[in-house]
Order: structure tokens, then sequence, then C-alpha cells
């Protein structure tokens, strides 16, 4: 399983059931037929940028980030001061940009814009961007046109 897959099942599972240890969502990453270890989760829980907090049954449990568009700012902030080209055919968007801020751009990419996503290929300076669908890539080509 990549690690896109399984950290969209990570969320499902929070937001589904109390999780309040690492070890709890191993088991259950387990029964559902993923074989994972607790520094995997680990990495997964920071990654998500999950939030240890206390329940309505005095519980810590985890929950999602209740505001994404902090990372949003950030690639907005990233691609207007880095951009210099975007392509786009079918479901193939080429994204040239400053030396230096490809693979951190591409971080941004995959975590904002997770659900159109299939994979996203980062150099030093240019992102390959491949969509779900041929539409999901113009409006990804848009987006980032009006970011700049």
């Amino acid at each position: 399983m990549r690690k896109s897959e399984r950290q969209k099942l990570i969320k499902q599972i929070i937001l589904e059931e109390s999780v309040g240890k690492q070890e709890e969502l191993v088991i259950l990453l387990k029964e559902r037929g993923i074989p994972v270890t607790q520094a995997t989760v680990s990495r997964d829980i920071k990654e998500l940028n999950l939030i240890k907090q206390v329940d309505e049954h005095g519980e810590f449990r985890y929950y999602l980030p209740k505001n994404d568009t902090s990372e949003k700012r950030r690639l907005e902030k990233m691609i207007e001061t880095s951009f210099i080209k975007v392509e786009t055919m079918n479901n193939l968007v080429n994204l040239q940009l400053e030396p230096g801020v490809g693979v951190i751009i591409g971080k941004l990419v995959e975590f904002v814009y997770e659900d159109s996503l299939f994979a996203v290929v980062a150099n030093d300076d240019k992102l390959l961007i491949i969509t779900r669908t041929n539409e999901q890539a113009r409006m990804l080509e848009r987006e980032i046109l009006s970011m700049t």
C-alpha cells in the first residue's frame, strides 16, 4: 500500500473511531490488512498533523487538524515567489520553478490536492503532477496560475 493510501485510511479511522495511542492505530491498521510498524504510524501522525486532545469523555484521542488552509497559504506564497511556467497535457501538469524549491512544493501539492492526484514527481526545479482526470489537471493549472 502506498503511503498516501495508508494516510487516507488513517484519516478515515480517526474520523470513525476513538484512537488515543499510536499502538491502537497500528492494531486497527493491521486488522484492515495493512502491515505497519509503530515508527511508520508515528511518522504518518506527524505528516498528517494529527492533534491529540481530550474528548467529551475526558479521554485523549487523535483528531484531524481543524484548519488545513495554512498549508495552502504556504503553497500559494511559495508558488508566487518561485513560479516560472506551467503546462498541461491531458492529465499531466508540468510546473517549472526556481531552483531549490521543487521537492518542497511537491510535498505541499500532495498535501493540498491529495484527492485529485495520482502521483507527483519532483526534482530541484520541476514538478510533474499526474492527476486522476484531465479536468482535474486543467483545474490545478488554473489554481496554480491564480497563485502567481
